[in-house]
């Protein structure tokens, strides 16, 4: 019965984390996060607070369109060429709009990391989700010396951090990181990466946050459209003997849908395959044929009139599976691996053909 009732957990939370992915994707929100962060290191300072929104539900809702609307001015404005420079960033009228994130986005190596548009002007469509330190350490040298003949010392550039606007937020920053290097550009640039990783650590903290919120909105919606009811679940396979067995063995059979060599769509089947089998002998998830027609039938058997327990029970098992799928695949995979081999005599050794 707990082996079948982790299956349910799992199957539910791996739905939900693929769907949060496919929308992640499409609304670019892994690259919007990486601007975001580079934004906040290299172009915001302190002091530059976002105005407050009125509280309440309106406030909200106002807050989080502002926030989409800048994600999406961000994103547009790295995906498109500034034709400027660094001069642009040291004088003492700095345009607006201007910074030095899109600078470093016009640098070659990040716009070859964007996927192209089918059209013959060769623009961008999208700005890649992650960009390694060294490509970062690199075209941020590159823009603050640019056209620069020969190799680039430390002294040049400390010249030209030296001479970035002082209300530039990076200035201090690179400034710090270049005293501490000791006039080496190599610790330098090893500083700089150590300082973009922390960055993109947080930035990832972001994203997992983000991705927490849908997981638990989309969960929600699986298993309030789906019944996917722990209680009944649980009370079904404690009740029915034939069902607890086809489920037990199904999961065995499928070693947990964690075999050498799967595929993401492999597992996503067996996940599916799994959950069939034990649905096969008989219905313990989606709701009742007469269920919503007849609210009633929803939470009790037909002609039983249900009572505010019944009720109750019917929301605490939602609310318990929902909880438990915010928790994610792989912890539930995890021990739905460990009470399999539990019960058998181990795992199974891979293969080794």
């Amino acid at each position: 019965m707990v082996i079948a009732v982790v299956l349910t957990f799992a199957a539910t939370a791996l739905a939900a984390s693929a769907i949060v992915e496919w929308i992640g994707n499409l609304t670019r929100k892994r690259a919007k996060y990486l601007l975001r962060g580079l934004r906040n290191m290299l172009d915001v300072a302190d002091d530059q607070v976002r105005e407050r929104v009125p509280g309440g539900s309106k406030g909200v809702v106002a807050a989080a369109k502002s926030g989409a609307k800048d994600e999406q001015q961000l994103y547009e404005s790295a995906l498109k060429p500034t034709g400027q420079d660094i001069s642009a960033l040291q004088s003492p009228d700095r345009p607006a709009g201007t910074s030095l994130t899109a600078l470093i986005f016009d640098h070659p190596l990040l716009r070859s990391m964007m996927q192209p548009k089918a059209s013959p002007d060769a623009t961008r469509s999208r700005v890649p989700p992650y960009v390694p330190s060294e490509i970062f350490s690199r075209s941020l040298i590159d823009t603050l010396v640019p056209n620069h003949a020969g190799s680039i010392a430390f002294t040049d550039v400390r010249e030209a951090i030296d001479e970035l606007n002082p209300q530039m937020p990076a200035r201090k920053a690179l400034l710090s990181l270049a005293d501490q290097s000791q006039g080496g550009l190599e610790e330098f640039i090893s500083n700089v990466e150590t300082w973009y990783d922390a960055q993109m650590d947080r930035v990832s903290g972001w994203y997992k946050r983000w991705a927490k919120r849908w997981i638990i909105v989309v969960a929600t919606l699986l298993c309030v459209l789906g019944n996917i009811d722990a209680y009944a679940i649980a009370r079904t396979l404690y009740r029915d003997p034939v069902l607890r067995t086809a489920g037990v063995a199904q999961v065995q059979q499928g070693q947990a849908c964690e075999a050498p060599g799967q595929t993401p769509e492999d597992q996503v089947s067996c996940v599916r395959n799994l959950v069939d089998a034990v649905n096969g002998t008989g219905r313990v998830v989606l709701w009742p044929e007469d269920c919503p027609s007849s609210l009633p039938a929803c939470v009790s058997p037909p002609g039983n009139a249900p009572g505010t327990s019944d009720w109750l029970i019917k929301f605490l098992g939602l609310a318990i599976t929902i909880a438990a799928a915010a928790m994610g695949a792989p912890f539930w995979f995890d021990a739905l691996n460990r009470l399999v081999n539990l019960r058998n005599t181990g795992k199974i050794p891979e293969s080794k053909t």
